[in-house]
C-alpha cells in the first residue's frame, strides 16, 4: 500500500485502517490526508510538490506511531515539525497554530474563578503570539 498522493491530493482508501481517528470541535472523523494537503496549499506559500511531500511524511509518521486517535491540532504540529525538517521555516510559521499551552490553560482555570479574567488572559496570550509570528514571517520578506 502506498501513501503517495495523486495530483488531486487523494490517497488509496486502504490507508484508513492504519490511521487514527481525528478529534475536532465538530466530533471524531476518519483521517483524510487530503485535508492536510489542501490546508497547506490554502494557508501557506508551499508549492504543490512541497505540500505533497509534507502530507506524505505526516501520513507515514501517523501510521508508524499506531495511535487510536489524535487531535487535529496535533496533526498540525506533526506537519509543522516536518516542515522544519525540510527547512521550510516560513511556511511552518504560516501554518502554525496560535494558542495557550494545555498546562497553562489548566492552571489558569484552576487558579482563577473569574471567567472574564480567564478570557482576557487567553486573548492576551493569543494576540502576543500572533504579533510575534507576524514579525518572524515578515523577516522572510
Amino acid at each position: 500500500m502506498s501513501t503517495e498522493l495523486n495530483d488531486r491530493g487523494k490517497v488509496d482508501l486502504n490507508y484508513k485502517k492504519f490511521l487514527p481517528l481525528v478529534k475536532t470541535r465538530k466530533g471524531d472523523f476518519v483521517f483524510v490526508p487530503a485535508f492536510i494537503y489542501q490546508s497547506l496549499l490554502k494557508e501557506t506559500s508551499l508549492s504543490k510538490a512541497d505540500a505533497k511531500k509534507v502530507t506524505e511524511h505526516v501520513v507515514r509518521f501517523l501510521k508508524s506511531v499506531d495511535l487510536k486517535s489524535i487531535t487535529a491540532s496535533s496533526i498540525r504540529e506533526v506537519a509543522s515539525v516536518q516542515m522544519l525538517k525540510m527547512g521550510l521555516e516560513k511556511e511552518k510559521l504560516e501554518f502554525g497554530q496560535i494558542g495557550i499551552p494545555f498546562y497553562d490553560l489548566k492552571k489558569l482555570l484552576k487558579d482563577t474563578q473569574n471567567k472574564e479574567y480567564v478570557y482576557e488572559k487567553i486573548v492576551d496570550w493569543i494576540l502576543f503570539d500572533s504579533g510575534a509570528v507576524d514579525e518572524l514571517i515578515n523577516d522572510y520578506r
